[in-house]
């Protein structure tokens, strides 16, 4: 009887895992799967970070409603420049955007939701679909490369982003609850540290597409090190200005 039962357990787990795995390979990187879009002129969404969305319009309501009926799976994507005289209608996007599962959603009067995006991978664009009142695409899903397990091996690139975005916190009213807020010693690997960081740094919307494209993940650690250092020494120049006396006289 006992070796029965300890069959069974087994059998049991053993289903479990199966089934973890074909959930968790539906969704992987390199799969061709069809989503929504969600395309805003300024948002530019990241793995594991999370984002806040306010859903009024009628094609939007429409779409989370449908989303939530299935994965709750949305991919937020980039309008590119000119989207102003089209914005109604399809104006054109960036290829690369971010694919989030909604994580908290309430809904409000009229149809609208407040929603909470947690981001999941990166996505190319290959071809879009046609069949709802909102934009869907077929993607394929991105891996990155160049990462690396931070829970088992050293990484200098990271110990030196820690270093410097300190430094510049340091500089910010806000910096000890940003650091808080980033998490970032409980990161499982640097692609996940990275994206964090670059999402709490202030960059300029098509900088941040930037990284987002990027699918090395060391080029973007490295690109991201040498854009804080570059902040920290125009704050210590403008500290520098701010020290000196100047004689108008001797002009």
């Amino acid at each position: 009887m006992l070796a029965y039962k300890v069959k069974v357990a087994l059998i049991k787990k053993v289903i479990i895992f199966l089934g973890n795995i074909m959930e968790s390979d539906q969704n992987s990187p390199g799969k061709n799967i069809v989503i929504p879009l969600f395309p805003l002129p300024t948002t530019v969404f990241y793995p594991n970070t999370s984002l806040p969305l306010h859903i009024f319009e009628p094609r939007y309501r429409n779409m989370v409603a449908d989303a939530l009926n299935g994965k709750g799976e949305i991919g937020m994507i980039l309008l590119k420049p000119g989207w102003e005289s089209d914005y109604e209608g399809t104006p054109e996007i960036m290829t690369i955007g971010c694919l989030g599962k909604i994580k908290h959603h309430s809904e409000l009067s009229e149809g609208k939701y407040n929603i909470l995006l947690s981001g999941l991978y990166r996505f190319r664009i290959l071809n879009e679909i046609k069949g709802k009142i909102y934009r869907q695409a077929q993607v394929e899903l991105l891996k990155e490369i160049n990462d690396k397990n931070l829970t088992s091996e050293p990484s200098p690139i990271k110990d030196q982003l820690i270093r410097i975005m300190r430094l510049y916190l340091k500089n910010l009213p806000e910096g000890t609850k940003i650091e808080q807020a980033l998490d970032i010693k409980n990161c499982q690997n640097l692609a996940e540290f990275v994206d964090k960081l670059t999402h709490h740094f202030e960059l300029p919307v098509n900088k941040m597409q930037e990284f987002l494209e990027q699918q090395d993940v060391q080029q973007r650690a490295n690109s991201l090190y040498s854009l804080i250092e570059f902040k920290n020494q125009l704050i210590q120049i403008s500290k520098n200005m701010k020290g000196r006396e100047i004689d108008f006289s001797m002009n």
